[in-house]
């Protein structure tokens, strides 16, 4: 991909592809049940206000009104939070044990810490193994999306938008299975996909999570930007379609990658210790599965010349 295309790809906000943001036509019985869904939203007790996460939309506020979060949050959602700012991901190794919620929010970012505490918090309310490998897809789409747009040379800011479209991209179908959960209603698959991107955009809407996430959830199609370049859409449905293909084969998200050796002296860290760290934390752990490249003759070489000098 050239710098041209990276830029072609900042420049796109996603939403000029978006299809209006209006249920598909259904019948009074569709209707009414799509009328409570969203009446659910409403009423969906996440463990704390999510109004609270506003201050981080505030440009005027300042670490003593931010970092309160880290109580109003609940111990789960601020604990992962605060497990993710400190992963090698996000500069652990640069800048020491974070240890403040300001903190947290600068490794992160805004968007990125407001919208995955939602995220945490929603997870913290299913209660089968359907709807929480549902969640894991999502998740798993968000690291791959994140990779991919990395591989791709895009800005941190582009980056983190293509991980959280991937994070909400089947926020609407989980709406909709929780629903199922908590009524006893038995819901038909074939209702869920026609409407699980409209449920996707009310839960972007409902959350005040940024807008360009509702574009990301509503567009079904494969997108290129100007002449030739992929927009941040066909990336998220890049990474989707690999992890829909790897659970639908495997149950969970698997992969090769190499890993960092005991002493780091060949990798100290690598994308599958990376995503390995990530999921665990997300309490995602059993829905990846990383098979380690071996090493070459050159690294095996070097190990083995390592172990005899420290003996």
């Amino acid at each position: 991909m050239t710098g041209d295309g990276a830029q072609d790809i900042a420049e796109d906000p996603a939403q000029a592809a978006a299809v209006e943001d209006t249920p598909e036509a259904v019948d009074d019985t569709e209707q009414g049940l799509l009328a409570a869904i969203e009446q659910s939203l409403e009423e969906i007790n996440l463990g704390f206000d999510y109004e609270v996460l506003n201050v981080l939309d505030d440009e005027e506020a300042r670490p003593p009104h931010i970092e309160p979060l880290k109580n109003q949050l609940g111990t789960t959602i601020s604990a992962r939070l605060f497990s993710l700012a400190n992963s090698v991901h996000y500069g652990k190794l640069r800048s020491g044990h974070i240890t403040n919620f300001v903190d947290v929010v600068k490794h992160l970012g805004t968007e990125t810490t407001k919208s995955t505490a939602i995220f945490i918090a929603l997870m913290g309310l299913s209660d089968t193994a359907q709807t929480r490998e549902v969640f894991a897809r999502n998740y798993a789409t968000s690291q791959l999306a994140d990779i991919i747009a990395g591989q791709l040379g895009l800005s941190g800011n582009i980056r983190s938008r293509v991980a959280l479209g991937g994070l909400f991209l089947e926020i609407g179908r989980i709406i909709i299975m929780l629903y199922s959960e908590k009524t006893g209603r038995e819901i038909e698959s074939t209702f869920i996909d026609r409407h699980q991107r409209y449920i996707g955009t009310k839960v972007i809407e409902t959350f005040a999570l940024p807008e360009v996430l509702s574009a990301i959830i509503s567009q079904p199609h494969f997108t290129f930007i100007k002449k030739e370049s992929l927009g941040t859409l066909a990336i998220v449905h890049m990474a989707h379609s690999i992890v829909e293909t790897s659970f639908m084969e495997h149950g969970k998200l698997v992969f090769q990658s190499a890993m960092p050796d005991p002493e780091g002296i060949i990798y100290k860290s690598t994308v599958g210790s990376v995503l390995s760290t990530h999921f665990q934390i997300m309490g995602l752990g059993y829905y990846l599965k990383v098979i380690q490249t071996p090493y070459t003759e050159q690294e095996t070489r070097l190990l083995e010349k390592y172990a005899e000098s420290a003996q």
